[in-house]
């Protein structure tokens, strides 16, 4: 059974049911004064999200119905009460599941944000979360305290703290990233992901990439599927979706956006936004 939080009308509870069971929602929220985190409060069902990855740390609480992960090949069950921990770039692919809508509260928090938290000594290995279903109960309860802080009308000061809290906390979670046992990783496939990432607003194609990686096609694609988790042109839309956000919040148009981050029209954007995000480029923007 869940643990919940303490009682209070607006606070998450595992059993609440805060949505229609008929309709997906999905809410956006950014603290002012904390740049660097957003928050994603969402309900949905019968909702399938394909392989993909986020730029951040992910941090999520599970407050009703369950969601299945598949994270790097392996399945893991979330059910209410669960806490996500994903780390950045880590590719994975997560529905719903069971009669239930599923409900959860999500942080996004910049890798920025949680080095400058001091949890790691400098030029120490980035922090890496072990496992991504937590079923901690006190972990649960300080992630969804934290999204409420954070989503509320409190001070600086006040979700400087709740943020400080729960970075304390899910670096308990946490394990040092060591190389012992991992394959030695392919110069040219770091060569050829550089290259995306600076390049992937512009077009270019499969053949142009295995001129920058020095291999054939074949191996390409195997390796960069190997070690990143994705194909080099889906992982290529999921750099451009990233970019797109951060336009759309600057209040850049969407038609702009989809043609400054490389896809061909508006309609290109919404479609691989949607698939990533969870909700269209329009909705986000509003948020």
């Amino acid at each position: 059974m869940a643990t919940t939080v303490p009682a209070s009308s607006d606070q998450p509870r595992a059993s609440d049911a805060t949505s229609k069971d008929h309709a997906d929602q999905v809410r956006f929220s950014r603290p002012a004064s904390l740049p660097g985190v957003e928050l994603v409060s969402a309900a949905y069902r019968d909702r399938r999200f394909p392989v993909h990855a986020h730029a951040e740390y992910v941090v999520g609480a599970v407050t009703r119905g369950a969601e299945s992960l598949n994270v790097e090949g392996r399945p893991h069950h979330a059910p209410a009460g669960s806490v996500l921990l994903l780390n950045p770039d880590q590719p994975h692919e997560n529905a719903s599941i069971g009669d239930e809508t599923l409900e959860y509260h999500v942080l996004y928090i910049a890798p920025a944000l949680v080095e400058a938290a001091g949890l790691v000594e400098p030029g120490d290995a980035p922090l890496r979360f072990e496992t991504p279903v937590s079923a901690d109960p006190r972990l649960f309860q300080t992630v969804c305290e934290a999204h409420l802080s954070l989503r509320g009308r409190d001070d600086p000061a006040e979700q400087g703290e709740a943020l400080a809290r729960l970075l304390a906390a899910i670096g308990r979670q946490t394990g040092r990233l060591r190389d012992e046992g991992r394959p030695a990783r392919d110069e040219r496939i770091a060569r050829t992901k550089r290259f995306i990432d600076a390049h992937y607003a512009e077009e270019f194609g499969l053949a142009d990439l295995t001129t920058v990686a020095g291999m054939s096609a074949f191996h390409l694609l195997r390796r960069f599927r190997g070690e990143v988790g994705l194909p080099p042109l889906a992982y290529r839309n999921q750099r451009r979706v990233a970019a797109a956000r951060g336009l759309l919040l600057s209040g850049r148009s969407i038609a702009e956006t989809a043609l400054d981050v490389g896809f061909a029209d508006q309609s290109h954007l919404t479609r691989h936004f949607q698939r990533v995000v969870g909700a269209s480029p329009g909705r986000y923007r509003q948020q």
